[in-house]
């Protein structure tokens, strides 16, 4: 039996639902180009959108923008006293510090003070051996006395007429030879114990037990702390403002920034020999012990002042076209005033002429300033 659907050239309709549900290429084709056309449209829309924000972007006015106020810091004029300090500098020294130098050789026999002790005029250092300087005291000492004989009773004898005056004369010259030699050996056994010449603190000792003393070297040194000083050099303009006792100020940074009281204890009348600079020392107050002998100082001596003075902070001067200027402000619009100053000491400054009390002045800020525009006052001392 032949099937119907090769006879039929019509579809059978079992066929067509088929076709309907895999898709013809007649029924999908419009769909593809509908999908295409789409697309196109909206990235055309894209791009128009685009073009036109640029466009916009290009020749629309660019909106103003608001000046910014340079921000300022402000003082007032005002009268005051002010003072000039010129530092110096110098080590701290013992009133008194000497060298103990040994004035005979030979074997250290004991030693009977240790760094740091506090001794007495006189106290016993050390001992050197003196064996060999007590034979030699022994033999003076007898040939003394030997000389002292003979020139008693040659003298009795010159007086009688006995003897003539040369051998008289050769008896006196032996005898004073003798006390000559016996004293020089009493002073090199006396040398043999090494006393201290003043009151103070053993700072160094460099012999021991055992070691070798030498004439001329360096055995031990002694300080007397009992007060301190400063010593140093000023200049020709210095010396003619300072007399002595006058009061200073000294700062030792090592200790703090509190400055103890000193004073002027002594001031050459002339410069140090070969230098244009005159000698100074200054004592220091201490009641506390806390300052030590080596001390770094920096004395501060006031070298001009100033009382009832128009003044303002140093930092409000600035030089503008090679003169020394203050912005003035009036309702926080700014102007430059030329001014002429005094004393300066750093902090404060004098003004001679150009401000008058109570004006406004910049202080901070005075960089970022254009004239005659206003500014921003973000910190006030006492003006607007």
């Amino acid at each position: 039996m032949k099937d119907e659907r090769h006879e039929n050239p019509a579809l059978h309709p079992e066929d067509k639902g088929l076709l309907s549900k895999e898709g013809s290429p007649e029924v999908t084709a419009p769909k593809k180009r509908n999908k295409r056309k789409y697309i196109l449209i909206i990235i055309g829309l894209i791009l128009i959108a685009i073009i036109a924000l640029r466009f916009i972007q290009t020749f629309s006015p660019a909106p103003e923008e608001t000046p910014q106020l340079a921000n300022v810091e402000t003082d007032v004029v005002r009268y005051g006293s002010l003072e000039a300090q010129s530092p110096l500098t110098g080590r701290v020294e013992p009133r008194e510090e000497v060298t103990i130098l040994p004035f005979s050789s030979g074997e250290v026999t004991a030693v009977y003070v240790r760094l740091g002790d506090r001794v007495n005029k006189g106290d016993l250092l050390f001992t050197i051996d003196g064996t060999q300087i007590a034979a030699s005291l022994n033999q003076a000492k007898a040939a003394l006395d030997l000389a002292k004989r003979t020139f008693d009773n040659m003298r009795v004898l010159y007086g009688e007429g006995a003897v003539s005056q040369n051998d008289y004369e050769q008896a006196r010259v032996q005898y004073e030879s003798a006390v000559a030699s016996y004293t020089t050996a009493s002073d090199a056994y006396s040398n043999t114990r090494v006393t201290a010449p003043i009151s103070g603190y053993v700072t160094s000792i460099n012999v021991s037990p055992g070691s070798t003393a030498a004439p001329g070297s360096p055995a031990a040194t002694l300080a007397d702390v009992s007060s301190l000083r400063i010593k140093t050099t000023v200049s020709e303009f210095l010396a003619g403002r300072i007399r002595q006792g006058d009061p200073v100020e000294i700062i030792i940074s090592t200790i703090g920034s509190e400055p103890f009281k000193g004073t002027v204890d002594a001031l050459s009348p002339a410069p140090a020999q070969g230098t244009l600079t005159y000698p100074v020392e200054f004592s220091i107050q201490d009641p506390e012990g806390m300052v030590k002998a080596g001390m770094f100082a920096e004395i501060r001596i006031v070298s001009d002042e100033r009382t009832n003075v128009l003044i303002v902070p140093s930092k409000a001067v600035i030089i503008k076209n090679g003169e020394a200027s203050v912005v003035v402000l009036k309702d926080k619009i700014p102007s430059f005033q030329p001014v002429k100053t005094g004393l300066d000491n750093g902090e404060w400054t004098e003004i001679i002429g150009g401000l008058k009390e109570g004006e406004t002045i910049v202080v901070e800020g005075q960089q970022f300033i254009t004239e005659n525009q206003e500014v921003n006052i973000i910190s006030n001392g006492g003006g607007e």
